[in-house]
């Protein structure tokens, strides 16, 4: 039983009813948590459901990812859903190996492995779970504006409503972070576009569990394979800061990356020249050190507080390791806005630790000069059993033991 005093929740039900801007991954793993203690959390999307269960590519949760889904009693069925990751294997440019990071021993070490799954698939798992733990949905809804004094958060939408608390799970570019906290800085674009598919490809040779990655002459490449299965594959290149809108071609956008790659090794031309369109590519974005995630009884959550780069591999992980923890905090808080300043201490420096690593892992991916590359080729093998360590860490973590266990920096 929650020792938080609704304001708005009903005296006969005394359920803290909490909205929820963003149906992604950390949105409805909150939904989730927070539905399953007896609140009463809604979720506002602007996409429809539908999208939700077909949208993007592909992610790598971690183990510290799928300890946190434990939680949420998710986590088997994700790695059913998915495809267990032995490791990295990172390659230059000539196609000689350069490092190796071994994840074989995940399970037995962090009590989980790392897990390829399709975004869709994570997400209409989230949706079944948020589904039958009765939570609300509204889709096609975005959150219009937001009035938020003293105890009572409004929320307009379609229609108005109010509501204890308001939890911005709402990304990147988060509106409610730029409507109520126009003080925190933006995120800074990295010189960087990624983009990614999953295509079915004859020939290509299974990697064994490992995820091959090139550091191509003209971008970066990186895929999956494993026998009767879709190729999963994702790439990033440097591209000026008005080269991030969308594709208006999306075959002739395919037929631009697979010229990127057409010189690399590896299966990595083979891939590209099956794709026949690419629909989206996502810019980059550096995210700077909030000072602050929460004003009174709103918070920013994931993305929108500590968007964690592609490079890390740890932005879903996060997004959802916050989720359970939020929850948990809300059990043992006098009122919401003190569960909002603890989740700040217990949450800011190890989504800082995860933010330093992809900042790390991309700017290997930036090298372009010839001295630049000769440096990054001597220089990767040694450094790559520190840059395991740090991700160890990170990886250590058990959301699903919170708060028996403190976040590992």
């Amino acid at each position: 039983m929650s020792v938080i005093q609704p304001a708005s929740a009903s005296p006969k039900t005394k359920r803290t009813r909490i909205a929820i801007a963003g149906a992604g991954l950390g949105g409805l793993a909150l939904a989730v948590a927070l539905s399953r203690r007896g609140y009463a959390p809604v979720v506002y999307e602007r996409k429809p459901v539908k999208q939700i269960r077909s949208e993007g590519a592909f992610l790598t949760l971690a183990p510290n990812g799928i300890n946190a889904l434990r939680a949420l009693g998710l986590a088997e069925v994700v790695i059913e859903a998915g495809l267990e990751t032995a490791g990295l294997a990172l390659f230059n440019e000539h196609g000689r190996r350069l490092a190796v990071v071994d994840y074989s021993a995940h399970r037995a070490k962090f009590g989980a492995p790392s897990v390829t799954i399709r975004r869709g698939a994570l997400g209409a798992l989230l949706l079944d779970a948020a589904s039958a733990a009765g939570v609300e949905i509204r889709s096609g809804n975005g959150i219009e504006d937001v009035e938020a004094a003293g105890e009572i958060v409004a929320v307009h939408s379609t229609d108005t409503m109010q509501y204890d608390a308001l939890v911005a799970s709402d990304g990147l570019r988060s509106p409610i972070r730029r409507r109520l906290f126009p003080e925190l800085p933006q995120p800074l674009y990295s010189g960087l576009i990624g983009t990614g598919g999953v295509i079915d490809v004859e020939g290509v040779a299974s990697t064994n569990g490992l995820m091959n990655m090139t550091f191509g002459r003209r971008g970066f490449f990186g895929y999956i394979a494993e026998p009767g299965q879709p190729v999963m594959w994702f790439n990033s290149y440097p591209a000026p800061i008005d080269a991030v809108g969308q594709p208006a071609d999306p075959k002739a956008y395919a037929r631009f990356i697979e010229d990127l790659h057409r010189d690399d090794p590896l299966d990595n031309a083979r891939i590209m020249a099956a794709v026949p369109a690419i629909e989206r590519h996502y810019p980059i974005f550096d995210m700077p050190e909030l000072a602050r995630w929460s004003r009174g009884r709103v918070l920013l959550m994931g993305d929108a507080a500590h968007a964690v780069s592609p490079h890390s591999g740890q932005g879903a992980s996060m997004a959802i390791e916050d989720a359970v923890v939020l929850a948990a905090l809300f059990d043992n808080a006098e009122t919401i806005e003190a569960a909002f300043a603890r989740f700040f201490v217990l949450r800011q420096e190890r989504s800082q630790a995860a933010i330093r690593v992809g900042r790390a892992a991309g700017g290997q991916k930036s090298a372009q000069g010839w001295l630049q590359l000769r440096l990054r080729d001597l220089i990767l093998p040694l450094v790559m059993p520190m840059a395991a360590k740090a991700q160890s860490r990170l990886f250590a973590f058990r959301a699903d033991r919170f708060p028996l266990t403190q976040p590992v920096q």
